[in-house]
């Protein structure tokens, strides 16, 4: 009988797999800081397993292994997989998401960003908690109140995380990066055992301009900064007009 391709490579097929559970751990904890954070170190211990396990996969399999050397040279050059394989306990400190991480807050008109500019989203507050702060902010600052929402436009956040390892990218999309990268040594491992190609499509992601931005309610915007009810307002201009005022 033909023995699975896919049953070869069980130990880092699974570590693999979990490390794609980690990746929607991290979209979906995006704004609250420590889950985020919490996240991401778990996606980098079980990503820096990946390699090693598939190594122990095919310890009893030398020619499937030569096959696919170049790719393992390939996943070796990987700043975050090379970064990973030089320090022994990597991982992302509190303080290190403070030298680079940083925020925006504006204005959208439905999926259209209207206004944006930059506001220091802290690294150890949640979006909510920045937000906050911001409308508090507004309620005195009669400049930046002018540039948050207005009748047609509803607050929203962006915040954006990064390391000093990492200059200038997103953590969650290097992290995205490095699974795929795996994803395609473990495809051609599978290949070589006469299976067919994983798919690395991966769907399920969400869009990351989608994950990195916090919408937030036009009416309570209003109602806490300016005082002002819009569905009041809202009925008695429908009052109005029905009087023909």
């Amino acid at each position: 009988m033909q023995t699975c391709a896919h049953s070869n490579l069980e130990l880092s097929l699974d570590r693999w797999q979990e490390c794609h559970w980690y990746l929607h751990q991290m979209e979906a904890n995006y704004h609250e800081p420590e889950p985020f954070r919490y996240s991401c170190n778990s996606f980098l211990r079980a990503v820096k397993e990946v390699p090693q396990a598939l190594s122990n996969d095919l310890q009893r399999h030398p020619g499937e292994k030569a096959k696919i050397k170049p790719l393992m040279d390939t996943v070796s050059t990987n700043v975050l997989l090379h970064t990973l394989g030089k320090r022994r306990d990597f991982v992302v400190h509190h303080g290190s998401l403070h030298l680079k991480s940083h925020g925006r807050i504006g204005t959208t008109e439905g999926a259209t960003i209207k206004v944006v500019f930059p506001f220091a989203v802290y690294p150890s507050e949640t979006s909510d908690e920045a937000y906050e702060r911001y409308k508090t902010m507004c309620k005195t600052n009669k400049m930046l109140r002018g540039f948050g929402p207005d009748c047609d436009s509803a607050p929203a956040l962006w915040r954006t995380w990064m390391i000093p390892q990492f200059p200038g990218r997103d953590l969650l999309d290097v992290a995205v990066e490095a699974w795929e990268l795996l994803g395609e040594l473990l495809s051609g491992a599978i290949e070589a055992f006469g299976g067919d190609k994983l798919d690395l499509s991966l769907p399920c992601r969400h869009d990351p301009a989608q994950v990195q931005i916090k919408r937030f309610s036009q009416y309570e915007f209003f109602l806490t900064v300016d005082g002002i009810d819009l569905k009041e307002e809202a009925r008695k201009w429908r009052e109005q007009k029905a009087r023909g005022d």
